[in-house]
């Protein structure tokens, strides 16, 4: 797969007969399967910076309310802190969307929660992978 090659599987069927030169079982080739390739695509990078935003929480819970991590955002430079509070959490919304179930992922790097008016992230284990992956 380095080299861009088809990667396969050869099925093979052992029989009776054994093979002059080596003794060894003949063998007879059933059929070729074609391998599926699978990517993987490194998250952009502000879900990095959420991912590693989230890595640093406290407990065990591996949550972090909404609000904080826009205060968080803010510090890290990837929101304006002249925006409305509207604007900001719509921003936010953003960002999270293609980490998250709402993105259409059926392992979300990570879930929100959302109680009333107080809404949690949720760093997933999923998430923890990625970015033992893709942290720089």
């Amino acid at each position: 797969m380095i080299w861009k090659g088809t990667p396969y599987y050869a099925r093979i069927e052992y029989n009776d007969k054994k093979d002059l030169e080596d003794g060894l079982p003949n063998e007879d080739f059933i059929a070729i399967d074609e391998i599926p390739v699978y990517s993987i695509n490194k998250p952009r990078p502000e879900s990095l910076v959420i991912l590693k935003l989230l890595s640093n929480i406290k407990g065990s819970q591996n949550m972090m309310k909404k609000n904080k991590l826009l205060d968080q955002l803010e510090e890290a430079g990837l929101l304006d802190k002249n925006l409305s509070g509207a604007a900001k959490h719509s921003r936010l919304k953003g960002l999270l969307n293609p980490i998250s179930i709402a993105g259409g992922l059926e392992n979300p790097i990570v879930e929100v929660e959302y109680r009333g008016r107080q809404s949690n992230v949720i760093f997933t284990t999923q998430g923890e992978s990625t970015l033992k992956i893709f942290e720089e």
